[in-house]
Protein backbone atom coordinates (compact mmCIF):
# COMPACT_ATOMS: atom_id res chain seq x y z
CA UNK A 1 0.00 0.00 0.00
CA UNK A 2 1.36 3.51 -0.95
CA UNK A 3 -0.04 5.61 1.84
CA UNK A 4 2.15 7.65 4.15
CA UNK A 5 1.25 9.20 7.46
CA UNK A 6 3.53 11.65 9.23
CA UNK A 7 2.76 13.14 12.63
CA UNK A 8 5.45 15.55 13.81
CA UNK A 9 4.99 17.86 16.77
CA UNK A 10 1.19 17.76 16.73
CA UNK A 11 1.02 18.34 12.95
CA UNK A 12 -0.54 15.65 10.76
CA UNK A 13 0.11 15.30 7.04
CA UNK A 14 -1.76 12.75 5.01
CA UNK A 15 -0.58 11.34 1.68
CA UNK A 16 -3.39 9.50 -0.06
CA UNK A 17 -3.38 7.19 -3.09
CA UNK A 18 -6.39 6.86 -5.39
CA UNK A 19 -6.44 3.67 -7.45
CA UNK A 20 -8.57 4.30 -10.52
CA UNK A 21 -9.41 1.68 -13.15
CA UNK A 22 -8.64 2.91 -16.67
CA UNK A 23 -10.12 2.11 -20.07
CA UNK A 24 -7.31 0.90 -22.33
CA UNK A 25 -7.78 0.04 -26.01
CA UNK A 26 -5.57 -2.60 -27.69
CA UNK A 27 -3.50 0.07 -29.44
CA UNK A 28 -3.01 1.95 -26.17
CA UNK A 29 -1.99 -1.27 -24.43
CA UNK A 30 0.60 -1.96 -27.11
CA UNK A 31 2.00 1.53 -26.65
CA UNK A 32 2.16 0.97 -22.89
CA UNK A 33 3.97 -2.32 -23.46
CA UNK A 34 6.62 -0.46 -25.47
CA UNK A 35 7.05 2.07 -22.65
CA UNK A 36 7.35 -0.74 -20.09
CA UNK A 37 10.08 -2.32 -22.20
CA UNK A 38 11.98 0.98 -22.46
CA UNK A 39 11.79 1.47 -18.69
CA UNK A 40 13.09 -2.05 -18.01
CA UNK A 41 16.00 -1.54 -20.42
CA UNK A 42 17.01 1.72 -18.72
CA UNK A 43 16.75 0.12 -15.27
CA UNK A 44 18.85 -2.87 -16.30
CA UNK A 45 21.51 -0.66 -17.88
CA UNK A 46 21.89 1.44 -14.72
CA UNK A 47 21.90 -1.70 -12.55
CA UNK A 48 24.56 -3.38 -14.69
CA UNK A 49 26.82 -0.30 -14.51
CA UNK A 50 26.49 0.04 -10.73
CA UNK A 51 26.84 -3.70 -10.08
CA UNK A 52 30.02 -3.93 -12.17
CA UNK A 53 31.58 -1.04 -10.26
CA UNK A 54 30.61 -2.58 -6.92
CA UNK A 55 31.96 -6.05 -7.78
CA UNK A 56 35.24 -4.56 -9.05
CA UNK A 57 35.66 -2.68 -5.77
CA UNK A 58 34.91 -5.81 -3.73
CA UNK A 59 37.46 -7.78 -5.75
CA UNK A 60 40.26 -5.26 -5.05
CA UNK A 61 39.19 -4.46 -1.47
CA UNK A 62 38.16 -7.78 0.10
CA UNK A 63 38.64 -6.47 3.63
CA UNK A 64 35.14 -4.97 3.57
CA UNK A 65 35.95 -1.29 3.02
CA UNK A 66 32.84 0.59 1.90
CA UNK A 67 32.56 1.75 -1.69
CA UNK A 68 33.52 5.45 -1.73
CA UNK A 69 31.12 7.98 -3.16
CA UNK A 70 33.45 9.14 -5.91
CA UNK A 71 33.53 5.61 -7.37
CA UNK A 72 29.79 5.49 -7.86
CA UNK A 73 27.37 7.93 -9.46
CA UNK A 74 24.92 9.70 -7.17
CA UNK A 75 21.22 9.94 -7.92
CA UNK A 76 21.64 13.54 -9.04
CA UNK A 77 24.49 12.55 -11.40
CA UNK A 78 22.32 9.87 -13.01
CA UNK A 79 19.46 12.32 -13.50
CA UNK A 80 21.81 14.83 -15.09
CA UNK A 81 23.35 12.17 -17.34
CA UNK A 82 19.93 10.90 -18.43
CA UNK A 83 18.79 14.41 -19.32
CA UNK A 84 21.87 14.81 -21.52
CA UNK A 85 21.65 11.51 -23.41
CA UNK A 86 17.87 11.10 -23.84
CA UNK A 87 17.97 13.39 -26.86
CA UNK A 88 20.03 10.82 -28.77
CA UNK A 89 17.18 8.28 -28.61
CA UNK A 90 14.03 9.27 -30.56
CA UNK A 91 11.82 7.01 -28.42
CA UNK A 92 12.91 8.60 -25.16
CA UNK A 93 12.74 12.06 -26.69
CA UNK A 94 9.06 11.50 -27.47
CA UNK A 95 8.44 10.57 -23.82
CA UNK A 96 8.21 12.94 -20.91
CA UNK A 97 11.52 13.26 -19.08
CA UNK A 98 9.70 12.45 -15.82
CA UNK A 99 9.11 8.87 -16.97
CA UNK A 100 12.88 8.24 -17.09
CA UNK A 101 13.35 10.04 -13.80
CA UNK A 102 10.82 7.68 -12.23
CA UNK A 103 12.92 4.70 -13.39
CA UNK A 104 16.06 6.24 -11.87
CA UNK A 105 14.21 6.99 -8.64
CA UNK A 106 13.14 3.35 -8.46
CA UNK A 107 16.75 2.19 -8.90
CA UNK A 108 17.88 4.69 -6.26
CA UNK A 109 15.46 3.12 -3.76
CA UNK A 110 16.78 -0.35 -4.59
CA UNK A 111 20.37 0.86 -4.16
CA UNK A 112 19.65 2.44 -0.78
CA UNK A 113 17.90 -0.71 0.38
CA UNK A 114 20.95 -2.78 -0.65
CA UNK A 115 23.33 -0.58 1.35
CA UNK A 116 21.01 -0.55 4.37
CA UNK A 117 21.02 -4.37 4.40
CA UNK A 118 24.81 -4.31 4.19
CA UNK A 119 25.04 -1.96 7.19
CA UNK A 120 22.64 -4.14 9.18
CA UNK A 121 24.84 -7.20 8.62
CA UNK A 122 22.19 -9.06 6.63
CA UNK A 123 22.69 -11.01 3.43
CA UNK A 124 22.15 -8.10 1.05
CA UNK A 125 21.40 -9.69 -2.31
CA UNK A 126 21.77 -7.59 -5.45
CA UNK A 127 18.69 -5.94 -6.99
CA UNK A 128 17.24 -8.13 -9.70
CA UNK A 129 17.28 -7.43 -13.40
CA UNK A 130 13.80 -6.80 -14.79
CA UNK A 131 12.50 -8.20 -18.04
CA UNK A 132 9.93 -6.22 -19.97
CA UNK A 133 7.25 -8.67 -18.80
CA UNK A 134 8.07 -8.13 -15.12
CA UNK A 135 7.98 -4.35 -15.38
CA UNK A 136 4.44 -3.36 -14.48
CA UNK A 137 4.59 0.27 -13.32
CA UNK A 138 5.40 3.57 -14.99
CA UNK A 139 6.16 6.12 -12.27
CA UNK A 140 5.86 9.85 -12.88
CA UNK A 141 7.34 11.71 -9.89
CA UNK A 142 6.77 15.43 -9.36
CA UNK A 143 3.49 15.20 -11.24
CA UNK A 144 1.47 18.33 -11.88
CA UNK A 145 -2.29 18.77 -11.70
CA UNK A 146 -2.39 19.41 -15.47
CA UNK A 147 -1.48 15.76 -16.11
CA UNK A 148 -4.99 14.67 -15.08
CA UNK A 149 -7.72 16.46 -17.00
CA UNK A 150 -11.10 16.62 -15.27
CA UNK A 151 -14.32 16.03 -17.24
CA UNK A 152 -16.48 18.91 -18.51
CA UNK A 153 -13.46 21.12 -19.18
CA UNK A 154 -12.40 22.83 -22.45
CA UNK A 155 -9.73 20.16 -23.06
CA UNK A 156 -11.98 17.25 -22.04
CA UNK A 157 -15.59 17.37 -23.21
CA UNK A 158 -16.50 14.02 -21.64
CA UNK A 159 -19.11 14.10 -18.93
CA UNK A 160 -17.67 11.42 -16.61
CA UNK A 161 -14.25 10.34 -17.90
CA UNK A 162 -10.98 11.87 -16.73
CA UNK A 163 -8.01 11.93 -19.08
CA UNK A 164 -4.34 11.22 -18.48
CA UNK A 165 -2.24 13.87 -20.26
CA UNK A 166 1.44 12.87 -20.10
CA UNK A 167 3.77 13.38 -23.05
CA UNK A 168 4.41 10.10 -24.88
CA UNK A 169 1.89 8.03 -22.90
CA UNK A 170 -1.52 7.12 -24.33
CA UNK A 171 -4.35 9.38 -23.19
CA UNK A 172 -6.00 6.84 -20.93
CA UNK A 173 -9.46 7.62 -19.63
CA UNK A 174 -10.55 6.72 -16.12
CA UNK A 175 -13.49 7.40 -13.83
CA UNK A 176 -13.37 9.01 -10.42
CA UNK A 177 -16.12 7.02 -8.71
CA UNK A 178 -17.59 8.91 -5.80
CA UNK A 179 -15.71 12.08 -6.75
CA UNK A 180 -12.95 11.40 -4.22
CA UNK A 181 -10.08 12.65 -6.37
CA UNK A 182 -11.97 15.79 -7.39
CA UNK A 183 -12.88 16.47 -3.74
CA UNK A 184 -9.27 16.06 -2.60
CA UNK A 185 -7.90 18.35 -5.30
CA UNK A 186 -10.67 20.85 -4.58
CA UNK A 187 -9.75 20.93 -0.87
CA UNK A 188 -6.21 22.06 -1.59
CA UNK A 189 -4.46 18.70 -1.93
CA UNK A 190 -1.38 18.61 -4.15
CA UNK A 191 -0.80 15.95 -6.80
CA UNK A 192 2.72 14.63 -6.14
CA UNK A 193 2.97 11.43 -8.18
CA UNK A 194 1.22 9.48 -10.91
CA UNK A 195 1.57 5.80 -11.74
CA UNK A 196 0.29 3.71 -14.62
CA UNK A 197 0.10 0.15 -13.33
CA UNK A 198 -0.49 -3.02 -15.35
CA UNK A 199 -2.27 -5.64 -13.23
CA UNK A 200 -3.53 -9.10 -14.28
CA UNK A 201 -7.10 -7.76 -14.28
CA UNK A 202 -6.83 -4.24 -15.67
CA UNK A 203 -4.74 -1.15 -16.26
CA UNK A 204 -4.93 1.31 -13.37
CA UNK A 205 -3.99 4.95 -12.85
CA UNK A 206 -2.72 5.69 -9.33
CA UNK A 207 -2.87 9.33 -8.28
CA UNK A 208 -0.91 10.19 -5.11
CA UNK A 209 -2.00 13.44 -3.45
CA UNK A 210 -0.60 15.19 -0.38
CA UNK A 211 -3.06 17.01 1.83
CA UNK A 212 -2.13 20.25 3.60
CA UNK A 213 -0.74 19.98 7.11
CA UNK A 214 -3.38 20.12 9.82
CA UNK A 215 -2.87 20.88 13.50
CA UNK A 216 -3.96 17.87 15.53
CA UNK A 217 -5.42 18.94 18.89
CA UNK A 218 -4.53 16.71 21.81
CA UNK A 219 -8.04 15.66 22.82
CA UNK A 220 -8.68 12.85 25.28
CA UNK A 221 -10.76 10.16 23.51
CA UNK A 222 -14.27 9.70 24.81
CA UNK A 223 -14.83 6.28 23.25
CA UNK A 224 -11.41 4.57 23.17
CA UNK A 225 -10.85 0.91 22.43
CA UNK A 226 -8.00 -1.56 22.66
CA UNK A 227 -7.53 -4.12 19.88
CA UNK A 228 -5.90 -7.52 20.35
CA UNK A 229 -5.13 -9.75 17.36
CA UNK A 230 -5.19 -13.53 17.34
CA UNK A 231 -5.83 -16.70 15.38
CA UNK A 232 -9.09 -17.94 16.94
CA UNK A 233 -10.51 -14.46 16.35
CA UNK A 234 -8.93 -11.99 14.00
CA UNK A 235 -9.62 -9.08 16.36
CA UNK A 236 -10.83 -8.95 19.95
CA UNK A 237 -11.87 -5.54 21.25
CA UNK A 238 -11.72 -4.38 24.84
CA UNK A 239 -15.52 -4.19 25.03
CA UNK A 240 -15.83 -7.90 24.20
CA UNK A 241 -16.62 -7.56 20.50
CA UNK A 242 -14.92 -10.18 18.34
CA UNK A 243 -14.16 -10.32 14.62
CA UNK A 244 -14.10 -13.83 13.12
CA UNK A 245 -10.83 -15.14 11.76
CA UNK A 246 -10.20 -14.82 8.03
CA UNK A 247 -10.64 -18.01 6.05
CA UNK A 248 -9.62 -17.29 2.46
CA UNK A 249 -11.45 -19.22 -0.24
CA UNK A 250 -8.70 -20.49 -2.51
CA UNK A 251 -10.81 -22.93 -4.54
CA UNK A 252 -10.42 -21.01 -7.81
CA UNK A 253 -6.69 -20.53 -7.20
CA UNK A 254 -6.21 -24.26 -6.64
CA UNK A 255 -8.22 -25.12 -9.73
CA UNK A 256 -6.22 -22.68 -11.89
CA UNK A 257 -2.96 -24.02 -10.43
CA UNK A 258 -3.88 -27.61 -11.29
CA UNK A 259 -4.70 -26.61 -14.86
CA UNK A 260 -1.39 -24.78 -15.17
CA UNK A 261 0.60 -27.75 -13.86
CA UNK A 262 -0.94 -30.01 -16.53
CA UNK A 263 -0.16 -27.65 -19.42
CA UNK A 264 2.87 -28.21 -21.62
CA UNK A 265 5.77 -25.88 -20.87
CA UNK A 266 6.35 -23.22 -23.51
CA UNK A 267 2.93 -23.65 -25.10
CA UNK A 268 0.37 -20.95 -25.79
CA UNK A 269 -2.12 -22.79 -23.59
CA UNK A 270 0.27 -22.61 -20.65
CA UNK A 271 0.61 -18.83 -21.03
CA UNK A 272 -3.17 -18.48 -20.99
CA UNK A 273 -3.46 -20.65 -17.91
CA UNK A 274 -0.70 -18.65 -16.21
CA UNK A 275 -2.67 -15.45 -16.84
CA UNK A 276 -5.80 -17.10 -15.44
CA UNK A 277 -3.89 -18.07 -12.28
CA UNK A 278 -2.56 -14.53 -11.90
CA UNK A 279 -6.10 -13.15 -12.22
CA UNK A 280 -7.37 -15.55 -9.56
CA UNK A 281 -4.64 -14.45 -7.14
CA UNK A 282 -5.35 -10.79 -7.89
CA UNK A 283 -9.10 -11.17 -7.29
CA UNK A 284 -8.51 -12.83 -3.93
CA UNK A 285 -6.06 -10.09 -2.91
CA UNK A 286 -8.49 -7.33 -3.86
CA UNK A 287 -11.29 -9.00 -1.90
CA UNK A 288 -9.07 -9.14 1.18
CA UNK A 289 -8.01 -5.49 0.83
CA UNK A 290 -11.61 -4.32 0.45
CA UNK A 291 -12.60 -6.33 3.52
CA UNK A 292 -9.78 -4.63 5.46
CA UNK A 293 -11.06 -1.19 4.45
CA UNK A 294 -14.65 -2.03 5.42
CA UNK A 295 -13.58 -3.33 8.81
CA UNK A 296 -11.31 -0.32 9.44
CA UNK A 297 -14.16 2.00 8.47
CA UNK A 298 -16.43 0.45 11.08
CA UNK A 299 -13.82 0.76 13.81
CA UNK A 300 -13.00 4.37 12.96
CA UNK A 301 -16.68 5.29 12.71
CA UNK A 302 -17.46 3.84 16.14
CA UNK A 303 -14.46 4.80 18.31
CA UNK A 304 -12.46 8.00 18.64
CA UNK A 305 -9.28 6.36 19.96
CA UNK A 306 -7.79 3.05 18.78
CA UNK A 307 -4.86 1.28 20.43
CA UNK A 308 -3.13 -1.68 18.77
CA UNK A 309 -0.09 -3.84 19.50
CA UNK A 310 3.22 -2.88 17.91
CA UNK A 311 3.99 -6.42 16.77
CA UNK A 312 7.01 -7.61 14.81
CA UNK A 313 4.90 -9.55 12.34
CA UNK A 314 7.82 -10.24 9.98
CA UNK A 315 9.74 -11.89 12.80
CA UNK A 316 6.69 -13.90 13.88
CA UNK A 317 6.21 -15.26 10.36
CA UNK A 318 9.70 -16.77 10.42
CA UNK A 319 8.45 -19.37 12.88
CA UNK A 320 7.23 -22.69 11.50
CA UNK A 321 4.33 -22.69 13.95
CA UNK A 322 1.11 -21.14 12.59
CA UNK A 323 2.93 -18.94 10.06
CA UNK A 324 0.33 -19.65 7.37
CA UNK A 325 -2.57 -18.94 9.73
CA UNK A 326 -0.95 -15.67 10.82
CA UNK A 327 -0.38 -14.67 7.21
CA UNK A 328 -4.06 -15.30 6.41
CA UNK A 329 -5.15 -12.82 9.11
CA UNK A 330 -3.23 -9.94 7.42
CA UNK A 331 -2.34 -8.25 10.72
CA UNK A 332 0.30 -5.91 9.31
CA UNK A 333 -1.71 -4.91 6.23
CA UNK A 334 -4.84 -4.28 8.24
CA UNK A 335 -2.96 -2.17 10.77
CA UNK A 336 -1.65 0.04 7.95
CA UNK A 337 -5.17 0.50 6.61
CA UNK A 338 -6.48 1.24 10.10
CA UNK A 339 -3.77 3.83 10.73
CA UNK A 340 -4.54 5.50 7.41
CA UNK A 341 -8.30 5.58 8.04
CA UNK A 342 -7.76 6.95 11.55
CA UNK A 343 -5.57 9.76 10.22
CA UNK A 344 -8.15 10.55 7.56
CA UNK A 345 -10.91 10.74 10.20
CA UNK A 346 -8.74 12.75 12.60
CA UNK A 347 -8.78 10.30 15.51
CA UNK A 348 -5.91 8.89 17.56
CA UNK A 349 -4.20 5.65 16.56
CA UNK A 350 -1.60 4.44 19.06
CA UNK A 351 0.83 1.52 18.91
CA UNK A 352 1.75 0.09 22.31
CA UNK A 353 4.34 -2.36 23.57
CA UNK A 354 2.77 -5.84 23.36
CA UNK A 355 4.84 -7.42 26.14
CA UNK A 356 2.90 -8.95 29.04
CA UNK A 357 -0.47 -7.68 27.83
CA UNK A 358 -1.93 -11.19 28.08
CA UNK A 359 -0.44 -12.22 31.42
CA UNK A 360 -1.23 -8.98 33.31
CA UNK A 361 -4.52 -8.46 35.14
CA UNK A 362 -6.44 -5.54 33.65
CA UNK A 363 -7.93 -4.67 37.08
CA UNK A 364 -5.16 -4.95 39.68
CA UNK A 365 -2.07 -5.21 37.46
CA UNK A 366 -0.91 -8.55 38.87
CA UNK A 367 1.29 -10.50 36.43
CA UNK A 368 1.30 -14.28 36.34
CA UNK A 369 2.57 -16.98 34.01
CA UNK A 370 0.03 -18.63 31.71
CA UNK A 371 0.22 -21.45 29.20
CA UNK A 372 -0.97 -20.65 25.69
CA UNK A 373 -3.63 -23.35 25.95
CA UNK A 374 -5.34 -21.54 28.86
CA UNK A 375 -7.95 -19.27 27.26
CA UNK A 376 -9.49 -17.82 30.44
CA UNK A 377 -7.47 -15.41 32.57
CA UNK A 378 -8.01 -16.00 36.29
CA UNK A 379 -6.20 -13.51 38.50
CA UNK A 380 -4.70 -15.12 41.60
CA UNK A 381 -4.73 -11.81 43.45
CA UNK A 382 -8.13 -10.20 42.87
CA UNK A 383 -9.99 -13.19 41.43
CA UNK A 384 -10.86 -11.62 38.06
CA UNK A 385 -12.10 -14.17 35.52
CA UNK A 386 -12.06 -12.90 31.95
CA UNK A 387 -11.39 -14.14 28.46
CA UNK A 388 -7.66 -14.08 27.82
CA UNK A 389 -7.92 -11.97 24.65
CA UNK A 390 -10.38 -9.48 26.13
CA UNK A 391 -8.05 -9.00 29.11
CA UNK A 392 -5.18 -8.32 26.71
CA UNK A 393 -7.28 -5.83 24.71
CA UNK A 394 -8.14 -3.94 27.90
CA UNK A 395 -4.47 -3.74 28.84
CA UNK A 396 -3.65 -2.43 25.37
CA UNK A 397 -6.28 0.28 25.68
CA UNK A 398 -5.11 1.21 29.18
CA UNK A 399 -1.48 1.54 28.07
CA UNK A 400 -2.48 3.92 25.28
CA UNK A 401 -5.14 6.08 26.93
CA UNK A 402 -4.69 5.59 30.66
CA UNK A 403 -6.28 3.34 33.30
CA UNK A 404 -9.89 2.51 32.66
CA UNK A 405 -9.72 3.48 28.99
CA UNK A 406 -9.95 -0.07 27.73
CA UNK A 407 -13.05 -1.13 29.62
CA UNK A 408 -16.38 -2.28 28.25
CA UNK A 409 -18.68 0.22 26.59
CA UNK A 410 -22.48 0.13 26.76
CA UNK A 411 -22.91 0.30 22.98
CA UNK A 412 -20.21 -1.87 21.51
CA UNK A 413 -20.51 -1.13 17.83
CA UNK A 414 -22.94 1.13 16.02
CA UNK A 415 -24.11 0.29 12.54
CA UNK A 416 -22.12 2.17 9.94
CA UNK A 417 -23.40 3.63 6.72
CA UNK A 418 -21.23 2.22 3.93
CA UNK A 419 -23.06 4.03 1.14
CA UNK A 420 -21.20 6.53 -0.95
CA UNK A 421 -22.17 10.21 -0.79
CA UNK A 422 -23.82 9.72 2.60
CA UNK A 423 -25.12 12.77 4.42
CA UNK A 424 -25.27 11.14 7.85
CA UNK A 425 -22.17 12.34 9.63
CA UNK A 426 -21.01 12.52 13.19
CA UNK A 427 -19.94 16.14 12.90
CA UNK A 428 -16.23 15.48 13.48
CA UNK A 429 -13.87 16.75 10.81
CA UNK A 430 -10.97 14.57 9.71
CA UNK A 431 -7.36 15.52 9.15
CA UNK A 432 -7.98 16.22 5.47
CA UNK A 433 -11.40 17.85 5.72
CA UNK A 434 -13.40 14.63 5.51
CA UNK A 435 -16.05 13.69 8.04
CA UNK A 436 -16.53 10.46 9.87
CA UNK A 437 -19.65 8.76 8.48
CA UNK A 438 -21.88 7.12 11.08
CA UNK A 439 -25.52 6.36 10.36
CA UNK A 440 -28.17 7.66 12.74
CA UNK A 441 -29.56 4.37 13.96
CA UNK A 442 -29.93 2.70 17.31
CA UNK A 443 -26.75 1.84 19.18
CA UNK A 444 -27.25 -1.92 19.30
CA UNK A 445 -24.22 -4.16 19.22
CA UNK A 446 -23.58 -5.72 15.84
CA UNK A 447 -21.22 -8.35 14.54
CA UNK A 448 -18.18 -7.13 12.64
CA UNK A 449 -17.95 -10.17 10.43
CA UNK A 450 -17.70 -9.33 6.75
Amino acid sequence: MSQLLRILGGVSQLVQTFRLAAKCSPSQYRRLSVVFGMCSELYNAVLESWRGTYLWWREHHPEGEALPGDRSLSHYDRLKMFTGVRGDDPEWERLSVKVGRGVLARFHRAERSFYSRCRAGKKPGFPRFKSRYRWRTVEIPDASASMVVAPNTPSNQSGVWWRLAVKGLPRLRFRDKGGRLAAALGCGAELVELRVVRTPLRVEVHAVVKHPEVDMPDVTPVRPVGVDVGLRHRLVLSDGTTVPACKPDRARIKQAQRKLSRAKKGSTSRRKKARALAKAHRRETERAVQADFRLAHRLVSTYDGIAVEDLNVAGMLKSKMFSKQMSDQRWSSFNQVLEYKAAKAGIRHVRVDPRHTTTTCSVCGHRQAMALSVRVFTCRLCGLELDRDVNAARNIGARAFGPGSGGALPDAMRRTNLRRKTRAVSGQHGADGHRRTVSKVDSNAVNLSL
